[in-house]
C-alpha cells in the first residue's frame, strides 16, 4: 500500500529549466500511499483535425490500403474501452472504406476526413457530455492514425514504462490506462478526474498512490523531475528537499509498521469494545482478486461486479461463459457468502458494444443498470439462469443495482420466478433458495425502503452514487469534487431510515463504497446500526482496527451528533477527532 521505491534517474531525463527547489501541489486524494520516483510527463501529441490534405493512391492500391486500416482498427479494438465504440462503429468503417475505394485516398486521409466530420458535428452542439465524448475520440483517433504512419515511437509509451515511474498527465484516458504498465509505475497525479473517476478507481486496484484533479500541473514538470505523491493528503512534492525527504522515509517506516501489525490481526474479529461484531467483506471485480481476499482476512465477498465480464467485448457473455465463472468463484470461496451483482452498465462504466445504441446525454440518469435490463429483457435472463445454476457450489446472495422503485424490484422477481420453472422444466441442477437483495443507492430507495424490506432478503448501501445522487453532484467531474461529501448530514440520514427498515423486517443491511473504506466513517456507521462493511481488500485491515478500538456506546452518541449537524465538516471534524482518540496510530496514516 506503500512504496518505498527509490528515484533512480529515467533515461534521457530532461532538466527541469527553473533551479530545482522544492514545490508543493495540492489536488484531492484519490489512492492511499506514498511513493517516491522519477517523473514522466505523458501527453501525447494531436493531430491538429481541421487541416486534412488528402493523399491520393493508384486504384491498384485500393486493397492494399482497406487491410491496412482493417488491420490497424481490429487490433486497436482490443485496448479500447467499449463505450467509446469508435473503432467498431460500422458506419465509420463504412465510410473510411468508400473514401479510400471511390476517391483514392489513402487510409490515413480516408480516416482522418471521415472523424473530420464526426468532431465537426459533435463541437456543433452544446451538450458537455458529448463534449468530453469528443476528446475521448480525438484520444483514439490519434492512436489509430499513428499506427496507420508506423509511429512506434512518437512518445512516451505507457505500456513499457522505466523503473520507479511517477506518471504525470492532463488525464489518463481509458486507451492510456488499459496500456498502463503495472510493473514499474509507482503512482501518478493528474489534472482531471474524482475521487470516484475510472483512474482513481484503477490506482485503488493496483494499490498504488494517485492525486487527482491537480489542475494546471502537467506543464509544470519535466521528465526526469524528482517526486513525492502522497496519496493519504493529495499532494505532490517536485523536488522534494533533504528534509523533506527524510520526514517522509520516517513516515512510510512508521506506516509499514503499523500496517505490519494491523496485517497480523487479519485472522482476529472485528469486534467493537463492548462486544458487537461487525462483518468485514471485501468488492472484487474478478476471480484475480480471491488471493487478496483471503489475504486481508475478509469474512466473504460483499459486492462482486459483473460489468467488467460485459465490458471490452462485441458481444455480452452468455449463459455458460457467465455460469462458469460463479461456480468456480463459489467453490473457491469454500462456504463464505457471495453476494454478485447483476450487470450494472451505463452512467460512466462501459458497456459492449450492442447494449446501447445511442449515447446518453445524462448517462448517470439514464439508461444503466436495471433499466438496461428492461429494455434488454435477455440480457438479466441468462445471467439470472447462469447464477442460480451456480448457486448451488456455495452461498451465493444475487444483488439488484440501481433500484428506485417497488414495481421495479417485483419485475425482477417476476423474472426470478420464471427463469426458476425453466431451470426446473430443463432439469438442470439451481438453488431455489438463493437470497435476492436491493442496492439502495438512489434517494428514492431510501425514502421507501420498508415496502422494499417487505420484499428481498437483505439491502447493500451503495454509498458512491447514493452521495451522488442526494446531492446532485457529478461524481467523475473534478470541478465540483469539493461538494461531493459522503459526511453530508442528508446523507447520514437516509442511511439511518434504511438501516431502520431493514431492522424492521428482520434483514441485514451492508454498506459498500468508499465511506465503507475510509476508517473515519466507521464509529459513525457503526452508531447507525450498520454491522456489515464491504471494501476493496485493502482497506480492510486499517476498519478493523478502528472497530476494535471503538465502542458500540461512543460510536452511537457519535452517529446522533452527526445526524444533527448543519454541514459536512462538521461532521468530518468529528470523525477525525473520535478516530484521534480512540486509534491515534490509523489517524497518523489517513493524514
Amino acid at each position: 500500500m506503500i512504496d518505498t521505491a527509490s528515484a533512480d534517474p529515467l533515461p534521457a531525463a530532461a532538466v527541469h529549466p527553473v533551479e530545482k527547489k522544492e514545490v508543493l501541489f495540492h489536488g484531492f486524494p484519490a489512492s492511499p500511499g506514498i511513493c517516491h520516483g522519477r517523473v514522466l510527463v505523458f501527453g501525447a501529441a494531436h493531430t491538429d483535425f481541421r487541416e486534412v490534405d488528402p493523399i491520393p493512391i493508384e486504384a491498384s492500391e485500393i486493397d492494399a490500403e482497406i487491410a491496412r486500416f482493417q488491420s490497424i482498427e481490429k487490433r486497436d479494438a482490443k485496448i479500447f474501452d467499449a463505450h467509446l465504440l469508435i473503432v467498431e462503429d460500422r458506419l465509420l468503417h463504412k465510410e473510411v472504406v468508400s473514401r479510400i475505394r471511390n476517391e483514392l485516398c489513402n487510409a490515413q486521409s480516408s480516416f482522418l476526413l471521415t472523424i473530420r466530420r464526426y468532431l465537426d458535428a459533435i463541437s456543433g452542439t452544446n451538450d458537455t457530455y458529448l463534449n468530453e465524448r469528443a476528446g475521448d475520440i480525438r484520444d483514439i483517433a490519434n492512436r489509430i492514425l499513428r499506427n496507420l504512419n508506423g509511429d512506434k515511437d512518437g512518445g512516451p509509451s505507457l505500456d513499457n514504462l522505466p523503473e520507479n515511474t511517477v506518471v504525470i498527465a492532463h488525464d489518463l484516458t481509458p486507451s492510456d490506462t488499459a496500456m498502463l504498465d503495472r510493473r514499474n509505475i509507482l503512482g501518478f497525479a493528474i489534472e482531471t478526474g474524482s475521487k470516484t473517476c475510472h483512474t482513481s478507481i484503477l490506482a485503488r486496484s493496483l494499490r498504488i498512490p494517485a492525486v487527482v484533479g491537480m489542475r494546471n500541473i502537467a506543464g509544470k514538470f519535466a521528465n526526469g523531475d524528482e517526486v513525492i505523491v502522497d496519496g493519504f493528503l493529495g499532494m505532490v512534492i517536485r523536488n522534494p528537499s533533504r528534509e523533506t525527504l527524510a520526514f517522509y522515509r520516517e513516515k512510510i517506516s512508521r506506516k509499514d509498521e503499523l500496517y505490519s501489525i494491523l496485517q497480523k490481526e487479519s485472522s482476529r474479529a472485528a469486534e467493537t469494545t463492548d462486544g458487537y461484531r461487525v462483518k468485514l467483506c471485501a468488492n472484487i471485480e474478478g476471480a484475480d482478486d480471491l488471493e487478496e481476499v483471503s489475504r486481508c482476512g475478509a469474512e466473504g465477498i460483499g459486492l462482486f461486479r459483473t460489468e467488467y465480464l460485459f465490458m471490452n467485448t462485441p458481444v455480452a457473455p452468455d449463459e455458460e461463459t457467465q455460469y462458469k465463472i460463479y461456480s468456480k468463484l463459489l467453490r473457491a470461496m469454500r462456504g463464505r457468502a457471495v453476494t454478485i451483482r447483476t450487470v450494472d452498465l451505463g452512467g460512466d462504466k462501459l458497456d459492449f458494444a450492442s447494449a446501447s445504441a445511442t449515447r446518453e446525454p445524462n448517462p448517470f440518469l439514464g439508461l444503466r443498470a436495471i433499466r438496461l435490463c428492461h429494455e434488454k429483457p435477455q440480457l438479466i435472463r441468462t445471467q439470472l439462469r447462469a447464477l442460480l445454476r451456480a448457486g448451488v457450489y456455495g452461498d451465493l446472495r444475487i444483488m439488484f443495482p440501481m433500484v428506485s422503485s417497488l414495481s421495479e424490484i417485483e419485475e425482477l422477481l417476476a423474472i426470478r420466478d420464471e427463469v426458476m420453472e425453466e431451470l426446473k422444466n430443463e432439469n438442470l441442477p439451481f438453488d431455489p433458495k438463493v437470497r435476492i437483495g436491493a442496492m439502495i443507492e438512489i434517494p428514492s430507495a431510501c425514502l421507501i425502503a420498508d415496502a422494499l424490506a417487505a420484499k428481498v432478503d437483505f439491502f447493500s448501501i451503495g454509498s458512491n452514487d447514493l452521495v451522488q445522487y442526494t446531492l446532485a453532484v457529478d461524481r467523475l467531474n473534478e470541478r465540483v469534487a469539493y461538494l461531493y461529501r459522503p459526511s453530508h448530514p442528508a446523507v447520514m440520514e437516509l442511511i439511518r431510515l434504511t438501516v431502520e427498515a431493514a431492522k424492521k423486517h428482520r434483514i441485514p443491511v451492508c454498506v459498500c463504497g468508499e465511506i465503507a473504506a475510509d476508517p473515519r466513517f466507521t464509529p459513525i456507521l457503526l452508531g447507525l446500526g450498520v454491522l456489515e462493511l464491504s471494501m476493496s481488500p485493502n482497506a480492510i485491515a486499517e476498519v478493523r482496527g478502528v472497530i476494535r478500538k471503538t465502542s458500540m456506546l461512543a460510536s452511537e452518541q457519535l452517529a446522533k451528533i452527526a445526524l444533527t449537524a448543519a454541514d459536512p465538516e462538521d461532521v468530518m471534524v468529528l470523525a477525525k477527532e473520535h478516530i484521534q482518540s480512540v486509534a491515534p496510530d490509523i489517524a497518523s496514516i489517513l493524514g
